[in-house]
């Protein structure tokens, strides 16, 4: 006869067992639903009106989203608000803005709601716990909900609820250690392969020839090639981009770096200071948006994200010069 304490033993062994193959199950079911939605968020033609909530603040748009053999074309609009129109061709994007008679140039950089390409997928578990929720009904269509939880204090949470059909992404929720809601999308109408058409997603400002152009698009340089390091960027973020980008007339430069974990990401920004004293470390917020600044060897430190403050801190108090570097960031 088995005894009590053996029988309690491989009952605990038993458990554990069936709860490591469910875990595992989970997250591979989650890893392949986020693998969904990345292709989605590429490749489905959509179009619709989705709400953006933070802070008590409310703002609509409408999105119109194509891809095909040319590669990917966008617009979104707001309906409320001040006008703010954004047209998307493959990576270039032109933000038009009326009021100001406007029209910013730059790159797709990393693409929000609800066509955030999701990355490095297979290196997500090490840093968020997955799991796969019940069913739900969003602007009239079936999902399913995952949500993700941070593994340290480098991350926030992620509530995201992606089709059924097609696994695009129809609301997102940003979430702290707390549980509380930092940043709400979702869709209140949706409608899935519409079929493309090229004047859906042109500006109705794109005529203009009396507005201010400003082009932020700057340029691709190498890494090794510029005088800065990162060594105290958080465990799991990896550079994605490396961006020459113009400060001002007289030739003044930023360099302009991002760093990814495949879901959340990290800015930071290498400029020279406009005043030579040094400045105490400066943390902020704006909304979800966290920011630190610091100074180092005459240059302002700028640490950017929709991550924890300790992210942006360990990003921005990283930064230092090479040893012996190649060339020169003015």
């Amino acid at each position: 006869m088995i005894g009590a304490r053996w029988l309690t033993a491989l009952l605990l062994v038993c458990g554990a067992q069936a709860f490591a193959a469910e875990s595992s199950q989970s997250t591979a079911e989650a890893m392949a639903l986020l693998q969904r939605m990345s292709q989605a968020a590429r490749g489905l033609n959509y179009s619709g009106v989705f709400v953006y909530q933070v802070n008590g603040r409310t703002e609509t748009s409408r999105i119109t989203h194509f891809s095909d053999a040319s590669g990917e074309q966008e617009k979104l609009e707001t309906l409320d608000g001040p006008v703010r129109e954004v047209i998307r061709i493959k990576d270039e994007v032109r933000c038009y803005l009326p009021n100001d008679k406007m029209v910013v140039l730059d790159r797709a950089g990393s693409v929000r709601f609800p066509g955030r390409v999701i990355s490095m997928v297979s290196a997500l578990p090490e840093h968020y716990e997955m799991r796969v929720g019940a069913p739900v009904r969003i602007a009239g269509r079936d999902a399913i909900q995952l949500s993700l939880f941070p593994r340290d204090e480098f991350r926030y949470g992620y509530k995201l609820w992606a089709d059924k059909e097609t696994g695009l992404l129809l609301r997102a929720r940003l979430v702290n250690a707390k549980g509380d809601v930092l940043e709400h999308f979702g869709f209140s109408e949706i409608a899935l392969h519409i079929t493309p058409d090229k004047e859906k997603v042109r500006s109705r400002y794109a005529d203009q020839t009396d507005w201010v152009v400003v082009n932020a698009r700057g340029g691709d340089v190498r890494p090794d090639d510029v005088s800065w390091t990162f060594k105290g960027v958080p465990p799991g973020f990896r550079q994605v981009s490396s961006i020459r980008r113009p400060l001002r007339k007289d030739g003044a430069e930023a360099y302009h770096a991002v760093f990814s974990d495949g879901l959340a990401s990290i800015s930071v920004f290498v400029e020279p200071a406009v005043e030579s004293r040094g400045v105490t470390p400066q943390p902020s917020n704006s909304g979800p948006i966290g920011i630190y600044k610091r100074m180092y060897a005459s240059q302002m430190i700028t640490a950017i994200g929709e991550v924890p403050m300790a992210a942006l801190q360990a990003a921005a108090d990283g930064v230092s010069l090479r040893s012996k570097p190649s060339r020169s960031i003015r």
